[in-house]
């Protein structure tokens, strides 16, 4: 594959839609050359991102009515490709690049509930950037991912 391959969807209304997404996202990775290892934290972090718009962006909400989109871009680079994934929504106002981070390092009993989610998206991408515009979330992850089989 010699150029940019991607995905444009409206997003998800419901998590029994995620699955089918990430099998999308994990065959349109697997072509453009992204190694297993790194494909899979690709899609780890996309559910996570997914999954916590869906619980979080519209509390009470319904999925009705809702704006949500999602693009996914993966690019061979030489060696390795060259992944964005970028999500806007109309929910409540979040920017998780600036959420304090998890303390991974307590003790597990001493762990607040939540925000692994983000740690695993700061560590797993190479670029995470966020704005807020025109009433709507925009949320840019990037990742330079070996390419392999």
């Amino acid at each position: 594959m010699s150029q940019a391959a991607g995905i444009a969807c409206e997003g998800p209304r419901a998590a029994e839609e995620v699955p089918a997404l990430l099998d999308r996202a994990e065959a349109l990775l697997a072509e453009a050359g992204c190694a297993t290892p790194a494909r899979m934290q690709v899609l780890l972090v996309l559910e996570e991102v997914v999954t916590n718009i869906l619980r979080n962006a519209w509390p009470g909400g319904t999925g009705q009515g809702r704006v949500f989109t999602l693009a996914l871009q993966a690019a061979p680079a030489g060696e390795a490709v060259e992944v964005a994934i970028e999500t806007e929504d109309d929910g409540i106002a979040f920017d998780p690049t600036a959420a304090a981070p998890a303390d991974v390092d307590a003790a597990l009993e001493d762990r607040a509930i939540g925000g692994l989610g983000l740690h695993f998206m700061r560590e797993m991408t190479d670029r995470q950037s966020y704005a807020r515009i025109g009433g709507r979330n925009r949320l840019r992850l990037e990742r330079r991912c070996p390419a392999g089989a």
